[in-house]
């Protein structure tokens, strides 16, 4: 991060916002102290945490929520509260882990757009993983296509869609158009 490596950090040492696909709140705590978690390991100061989780809480229209333990959430309203915590500390780095894997599709969409919005507004380097096409090709800038650890392509959605650079990438993003013989002849 920052050209260092922090291959040798300890995650929790690391700056950075990570939300799981099982959110990984603290089910013992409310909505505003998951909030309030990572910065009081900060040292920020009683006052200044209640302001930014205030704050963070009307963003993602949780405002009425703080008090309510997550098991009283319904899972897209857990997912706003993993993001919102992730993102409170003002990392440089987001990064998101299936983050919409255990949504129902209609709200996985809505979820889309909501996290396209908050990247936007928040200006974080943001990673998502997943495996799901129409997921990064609406969620991404650029998109890296892995397959079996190797790197296969980094681009925009665009291009990944209408030029493959490889028979893995155009199947994996479906619907592909391979030509199995490309050696054409004009009469």
């Amino acid at each position: 991060m920052a050209g260092k490596s922090v291959s040798e950090v300890p995650s929790y040492r690391r700056d950075q916002g990570i939300v799981f696909q099982s959110y990984a709140l603290f089910p013992h705590l409310t909505v505003r102290r998951n909030l309030e978690f990572p910065l009081e390991m900060r040292g920020v100061k009683a006052a200044d945490r209640a302001k930014r989780v205030s704050r963070m809480l009307e963003r993602v229209r949780l405002g009425e929520f703080g008090g309510r333990m997550p098991s009283q959430l319904s899972g897209g309203q857990q997912q706003r509260v993993a993001v919102a915590r992730a993102l409170i500390a003002d990392p440089p780095i987001l990064l998101l882990d299936e983050p919409l894997g255990a949504l129902d599709r209609n709200l996985r969409e809505q979820m889309q757009i909501e996290i396209k919005e908050l990247h936007r507004e928040f200006g974080k380097t943001t990673i998502c993983v997943t495996h799901d096409q129409e997921e990064a090709l609406t969620l991404s800038d650029r998109i890296v296509v892995m397959r079996a650890g190797q790197i296969e392509q980094i681009d925009t959605p665009e291009a990944l869609y209408d030029r493959p650079k490889t028979r893995f990438v155009a199947n994996f993003l479906g619907e592909a158009n391979i030509l199995e013989n490309t050696e054409f002849k004009v009469e």
